[in-house]
């Protein structure tokens, strides 16, 4: 026996899960390596170049493929230390094969990453251990259905990391924590956090793909390791992942150490986050892109720790590597939400336990929306469409801008991407935006162009908040966040992905509209009715649960130039808060460049249409006047009642009381 191996106490092990857990007796290693090879746990105290303890792993440790090694004692413990408390506090570990050391691909915690973007020639990756209790205190899924939620998208590190945030941790788990009351100020209940998981961020050397479970990765080469140190010793020439996506040496099981305000305890920081969100009222879902090649049992693992130990509401997963059968088959998984870009109606049909967990997330809506919204043709039908799908088994996540293309401000601000600080000579990023600069590239003092590009980001909130559907913002969106017309800031952490908190009066004005565009939606239950409306009277009440309607009242105009749409929601259907039916609402869409006349639709007995919000001046009427006309009762009726001028690219709601 090595000397090395005398320091601890150990048996085999006999029980899943991977990883590291604290068990009965002691503290469990579980690792999937192949047969026949030449393999060690290798426990070094913290920093240290030389194993403290090596154990060999003979046959005896093993089931199938999988070492189990239980750790029951440290001999000459001190100060009543357990086990569990001397591993967590003083060692990591690697495993060793044929004389090569990987690190566990289910470490909770890797250590050598705790400085984000920096590397020393001498750091080397180690699997941390992470065997604290947390205090939940409590804390039980939401359970928001996705037509309540309003979705919001944020990147940990660039939220918070610009000094105009004012937050004590910038950048940081901690830092989006002291956020919380803001996001509750705007109306969000859910976030979907970018990769927040132990991804290599420095991209200055190549690397091999994600080693999949049961397959020991090959030491790098000499001459590759010395260009590694090289490079990485020049961190002003390394370029970033800053987003996170598509990277090797991906761990996707352990919190990124580099945002968190202590990155010794990024796992506690995060569960504690994760606890602050849910105390506000606010689901808290991962987007998590696993490489091609990623063993399935590692993903699926992967997906259940996230929800069991970090209590993570929900997912956006690559469906084209996770396996979608595996997702809606999986217990553990069965009543969280999972967001990827499509889905088998039959295959969900068929999904393990709760039905209403799927969410197709995908460019359709924004494409369309984008379009309609810059005035293109033929765009009414296929927007009409989208505006008025529903969600019955499963949602539909409408979004007018995401991470990877522009920013509400730029869509309105230019009309080609500019990425040239990318390094890529402006070929990265898509070409196809279906953005409008609205007469001027960039930024511009004309108030004329100032008051266009207001206005028609007005239009896009209201366009995504209206819908049916979950509607997703792009965090800095409500306040006027800019990239400089770069669509694909993927390596960019600077001031152009950092959030800039300092509101100007322009800003301020979308931030107070945004606000209470969301509360308008909250307010109104037809606006988010959970389910597929039907375009016909379900409730003999006389009006269909949704209409189409054009320039005329009850006429849609789907014509290849038709720029005009109009949207009927009737109230009858949906019941508030208080168990009264909601009010009726007539949504107006004149993206034509000029104004236009518009039908008012009657609507059965006394009820008075009210202008409620208008896009092109910035109207909001808490207390809407009525459109006047003569009164009389009457039985319900189809002709029109009344017109009203709708003025350029703009959208007009009534409210029918």
């Amino acid at each position: 026996m090595d000397k090395t191996e005398k320091l601890f106490q150990y048996k085999p092990g006999d029980n899943l899960p991977f990883g590291v857990t604290k068990v009965a007796d002691g503290v469990q290693f579980a690792v999937s390596i192949p047969h026949g090879r030449e393999c060690y746990l290798n426990l070094y105290r913290t920093g240290q170049k030389r194993p403290a303890c090596r154990i060999h792993l003979t046959r005896e440790f093993r089931r199938g493929c999988v070492y189990f090694v239980k750790i029951t004692g440290c001999p000459g413990i001190q100060n009543n230390k357990s086990v569990a408390d001397i591993l967590s506090q003083e060692y990591e570990y690697m495993y060793e094969v044929d004389g090569k050391e990987f690190v566990d691909p289910y470490a909770a915690v890797i250590h050598g990453r705790e400085r984000w973007g920096k590397r020393s020639g001498k750091a080397c990756v180690r699997g941390g251990i992470s065997l604290e209790e947390f205090d939940w205190k409590d804390d039980s899924p939401l359970g928001i259905p996705f037509s309540d939620m309003i979705l919001y998208q944020l990147h940990v590190r660039g939220f918070t990391k610009h000094t105009s945030s004012k937050v004590e941790h910038r950048g940081s788990f901690a830092g989006l924590m002291e956020k919380i009351p803001y996001l509750k100020e705007l109306g969000i209940n859910a976030v979907l956090l970018l990769p927040c998981y132990e991804f290599d961020e420095i991209q200055a050397a190549q690397k091999p793909h994600g080693i999949p479970v049961g397959e020991v990765p090959a030491v790098r080469a000499a001459e590759d390791e010395a260009k590694q140190k090289s490079n990485a010793s020049k961190n002003d020439q390394v370029k970033l992942n800053y987003w996170g996506y598509g990277q090797s040496e991906t761990y996707y099981c352990a919190p990124k150490a580099a945002y968190a305000a202590d990155p010794h305890r990024a796992g506690l920081e995060f569960k504690a986050l994760v606890r602050g969100l849910h105390q506000a009222g606010i689901e808290v879902l991962l987007d998590i892109y696993f490489m091609p090649g990623t063993n399935v049992c590692l993903m699926e693992d992967c997906l259940r720790n996230w929800v069991l130990e970090y209590h993570i509401d929900g997912f956006r997963v690559n469906q084209e590597v996770m396996p979608a059968q595996m997702l809606v088959s999986d217990p553990v998984l069965s009543g969280v939400k999972l967001l990827t870009d499509y889905w088998n109606r039959e295959l969900i049909a068929g999904a393990y336990g709760e039905s209403g967990t799927f969410a197709e997330y995908n460019e359709g809506f924004m494409n369309c929306a984008r379009r309609y919204l810059k005035s293109d043709e033929g765009q009414v039908e296929g927007f009409a469409g989208l505006f008025r799908r529903g969600s019955d088994n499963m949602a539909s996540i409408n979004f007018m801008t995401h991470v990877n293309g522009f920013t509400m401000t730029d869509l309105v601000s230019y009309d080609v991407k500019h990425n040239e600080q990318n390094g890529e000579g402006n070929q990265d990023g898509t070409e196809y935006n279906y953005s409008w600069n609205c007469g001027v590239e960039g930024k511009s003092r004309k108030k004329f162009i100032q008051a266009r590009r207001m206005c028609q980001i007005r239009n896009a909130f209201a366009m995504m908040l209206l819908a049916q559907g979950t509607p997703m913002l792009l965090a800095g969106d409500e306040f006027g966040n800019t990239q400089e017309g770069n669509n694909n800031p993927y390596c960019q952490d600077n001031e152009i992905t950092w959030l800039d908190w300092r509101m100007t009066s322009a800003r301020t004005e979308i931030f107070e509209y945004v606000k209470k565009l969301i509360a308008f939606r909250r307010k109104h239950p037809v606006l988010h009715q959970g389910r597929e409306l039907y375009m016909f009277d379900s409730l003999s009440c006389g009006m269909p649960d949704i209409s189409i309607h054009g320039t005329q009242a009850w006429k849609a105009d789907f014509s290849y130039y038709s720029r005009m749409l109009a949207v009927l929601l009737y109230g009858d259907y949906q019941k508030k808060d208080d168990g009264t039916v909601d009010d009726s609402l007539y949504i107006i869409f004149n993206m034509y460049w000029e104004p236009r006349s518009f039908d008012l639709p009657n609507l059965p007995g006394e009820k008075e249409w009210y202008p409620a919000v208008e896009t092109y001046g910035n109207t909001f009427s808490e207390v809407p006047t009525p459109v006047r006309r003569k009164k009389r009762r009457r039985k319900p009726s189809l002709e029109s009642q009344k017109k009203t001028i709708v003025p350029p690219r703009s959208i007009v709601v009534f409210m029918g009381r």
